[in-house]
């Protein structure tokens, strides 16, 4: 072989290696420095990184077995084949980490609905309604306490006499076990549990 052909053979082998151990460097410092770097770029880093060390391993072996025409060949096959795996790699990775964050962020926004309606005093009020065995004039006679109706607006709200009210109040607090509004309160957040557990 020639000095030139010598040179020239090295020289693609040195660029065979050199593209993979340039794309793991690019990789390294997209995944380490930006200011959230992503799981993808972690991966993708990770696998050129060792892409690299085949290309160096697999082009020494192959120098000292086979000659430098056949770690040429190898260092541009391996080199050409493991940048199109990690482009591949890293739209797949990036593509699974976005549709990940996709459903997460539904899922978060799921959530703060149902915490917010949740702490409505009408879905307490209907859940402890369903935990005591309470009837609907009672279930609404509860909202109206929860909200701080005093027994006369609870009458004009909902066009009873305020004997009615004391009935329906009286029931109430035998219901749910209390003899008052802070107790029934204490009731209320007992029934959470409950509802749960059933």
């Amino acid at each position: 072989m020639t000095e030139l052909t010598l040179l020239a053979t090295r020289g693609i082998v040195l660029v065979g290696v050199a593209l993979p151990f340039a794309a793991a460097c690019a990789s390294v410092v997209r995944a380490s420095y930006f200011d959230e770097p992503a799981r993808s770029d972690t991966l993708l880093a990770l696998y050129r990184l060792v892409a690299f060390a085949g290309a160096v391993v697999g082009s020494l072996a192959l120098g000292e077995a086979q000659g430098d025409a056949a770690a040429a060949l190898f260092a541009v096959a391996f080199c050409a084949g493991s940048l199109a795996v990690g482009a591949v790699l890293g739209r797949t990775w990036r593509a699974a980490e976005a549709a990940e964050a996709r459903a997460v962020e539904k899922l978060r926004a799921l959530v703060e609905r149902y915490r917010e309606s949740e702490s409505s005093p009408q879905t307490r009020c209907v859940r402890a309604a369903r935990a005591y065995g309470l009837t609907r004039r009672e279930e609404d006679m509860l909202l109206l306490i929860v909200e701080g109706r005093t027994q006369p607006e609870i009458a004009r709200e909902l066009y009873v006499s305020r004997d009615t009210v004391k009935t329906h109040v009286r029931n109430l607090y035998r219901k749910m076990g209390v003899s008052g509004k802070a107790e029934l309160v204490e009731a209320m957040s007992a029934a959470e549990p409950a509802r749960r557990l059933g």
